[in-house]
């Protein structure tokens, strides 16, 4: 077999940026128009309790990955070349052992308190004034005589949630990010359009609302298990496709993990059960009625999904960039920190004041009876978008195997468990969102300062400095446009609302030329980003220079 010629470090994280951002604009109109879709039908005791069920598949699937989901992106590219890809296979196959122990555990107890476990969510549905008796007699009865589905559901969702996983965390090993984009859009749009399959049928049949809540549960058991069979289709693409790597410790065998990968894990457990604890998951079982789940769910939702949309381009590159920069493939850790976060602020700082000042309106256009959620949206804008450029410090510290300050930070987040029942009785859901939020904030505050003390990690104080002016002039025109913007009411038609987002769309398009304009004018990209993205493959390259 001849040598093939891997392509450099660089070229393959421009590609993987490149490939994540080209699917940006189809994950977010499917997710848009299937969320939009079902907050208008559904009333908000049943999208409460859709959001309940998920917080419960969330809590299990957090317990059952081990933290592996974070550490085989480091441990693949190591294996395979230490001991190329049979001592991968022998990881994979251990790791996946060990989850499915697990799972059997988790589902024979669900299975157990079946009962118990449906009572407490009966208990919140009753435990609620705000809905309607119709909406409250069917969600009792439902999971009354449709229990056993529930419990079902959680339990496909968790094993094909393992197989899922441990696939796409080997594409993203490898910087396959057109195919980890292209399952990942497959994952996230057939739930969306199965849900709006079963919506629209429900709306023909006698109770629409029993069939829809029973439809979105069903789409939400067979999407992820058609997503995880084109996962496994291109994972064995890629392992015949790959070069044929000779092992550099061919003396030493594990025999079934890598030196190290126990205690890396446990750390990367750690912080993954914290972030769920300092997560809506969490926090949604902390309400005190199906009501308030509904509105925390939705408010934390939004900011999610536009979260995850502005982070895309960087989704899965991090850890396998700063391993591999470790390594001694190229370039120093601190370049390509200093790089990571530039994009970060560049894209997140902009991206949260528009959605802070554009939250209220989207909500009444979109879905006026979730309008208050726009507070959670207030609070949780700054906590994550702020916490996600700190973290980046965690992916570095975690790379190095700083591990007792990695796992410091994280149980910092456990504040979150007080500070909710402190500020939950006095400020309601909003108290939920500010302790997990605030929580989050501190452990990247954390990270951030013990990479620059350890590893020498630093701040791009003057860039940051530059993507705020150019988003505070932004904040100011944007805040101007709103006032002279048609009033989105109550009183307004669904049709009406609608046909306003054209306007709000220009409109956030006219003010993200503001800030371009003015980020260049007082700047732009430093010189080293520049010239990076002279050398990129990237289409347009020469007017995206131009403009930045």
């Amino acid at each position: 077999m001849s040598e093939q010629k891997q392509p450099s470090l660089q070229h393959q994280v421009s590609r993987a940026v490149l490939w994540n951002t080209l699917f940006v604009p189809l994950r977010m109109v499917a997710e848009i128009a299937a969320t939009a879709l079902k907050l208008t039908v559904l009333p908000i005791a049943a999208y409460g309790l859709l959001a309940l069920i998920s917080g419960a598949a969330s809590a299990f699937g957090t317990w059952i990955d081990l933290g592996t989901t974070r550490a085989l992106p480091k441990f693949i590219p190591e294996t395979i070349k230490t001991h190329g890809p049979a001592g991968v296979l022998r990881m994979l196959l251990t790791v996946f052992l060990a989850q499915s122990i697990l799972f059997v555990s988790i589902a024979a107890g669900l299975i157990w308190q079946q009962a118990a476990y449906l009572l407490s969510l009966a208990d919140k549905i009753q435990a609620d004034t705000r809905i309607d008796s119709i909406a409250q007699t069917m969600l009792q009865e439902l999971l009354g005589s449709h229990g056993w589905l529930f419990i079902t559901i959680i339990i496909i969702m968790l094993i094909t949630g393992v197989a899922y996983d441990m696939l796409m965390a080997y594409l993203n090993s490898f910087f396959k990010q057109r195919a980890w984009n292209g399952i990942s859009l497959l994952a996230g749009l057939l739930p969306q359009l199965l849900a709006v399959v079963a919506i629209v049928i429900a709306q023909l049949s006698g109770d629409p609302l029993r069939w829809s809540v029973i439809g979105i549960l069903v789409t939400a058991a067979l999407a992820p298990a058609i997503a995880v069979a084109f996962a496994c289709w291109q994972v064995f693409a890629v392992w015949r496709a790959a070069p044929e790597v000779v092992p550099q410790l061919t003396g030493k065998t594990f025999r079934w993990l890598p030196s190290g990968f126990l205690r890396y894990t446990g750390v990367s457990y750690l912080m993954t059960m914290t972030d769920f604890v300092a997560s809506k998951s969490f926090a949604v079982y902390l309400t005190s009625s199906i009501t308030d789940a509904a509105l925390l769910w939705a408010g934390a939702s939004l900011v999610g999904m536009v979260l995850s949309y502005l982070y895309t381009p960087l989704v899965g590159i991090t850890v396998p960039l700063f391993t591999r920069v470790r390594s001694g493939e190229g370039g120093t850790i601190q370049g390509a920190f200093g790089s990571i976060v530039r994009i970060q602020l560049l894209l997140l700082l902009p991206g949260g004041v528009a959605l802070v000042l554009l939250a209220h309106a989207a909500l009444l256009i979109l879905t006026p009876q979730y309008v208050d959620a726009v507070s959670i949206v207030y609070v949780l804008v700054p906590c994550l978008f702020i916490e996600s450029i700190l973290t980046m410090a965690h992916n570095v510290l975690i790379v190095y195997e700083e591990l007792r300050i990695v796992t410091i930070g994280r149980l910092l987040t456990l504040v979150v468990i007080p500070l909710g029942f402190v500020l939950a009785p006095v400020y309601g859901v909003a108290g939920l969102a500010i302790a997990y939020g605030s929580a989050r904030i501190v452990a990247g505050i954390w990270a951030t300062f013990w990479g620059w003390r350890k590893i020498g990690l630093i701040w791009p104080w003057q860039f940051m400095f530059r993507v705020s002016a150019a988003s505070g002039v932004m904040a100011a025109t944007l805040f101007l446009c709103h006032i002279i913007m048609p009033d989105v009411g109550n009183s307004l038609s669904i049709i009406e609302r609608f046909a306003l987002l054209p306007a709000y769309g220009l409109v956030t398009i006219g003010n993200g030329v503001v800030f371009l304009a003015v980020f260049r004018a007082l700047g732009g990209l430093e010189q080293t980003d520049r010239d990076q993205l002279a050398k990129m493959k990237l289409p347009f390259k020469s007017t995206i220079l131009r403009v930045l």
